[in-house]
């Protein structure tokens, strides 16, 4: 069968809603709190 327009409307289409469901769920599952910041990780300008 070969390639038609609508097909690959179609797989964009779920490439999207893939997309949007993993954003979804990294944002569900993400903490509110900030990550600590490690000790090597600061700078003071020195």
């Amino acid at each position: 069968m070969g390639d038609t327009k609508r097909g690959r409307e179609r797989q964009g289409q779920k490439k999207r809603e893939q997309l949007r469901e993993q954003e979804v769920e990294r944002t569900l599952t993400a903490s509110d709190d900030p990550p600590d910041p490690q000790e090597d990780e600061i700078e003071f300008g020195e």
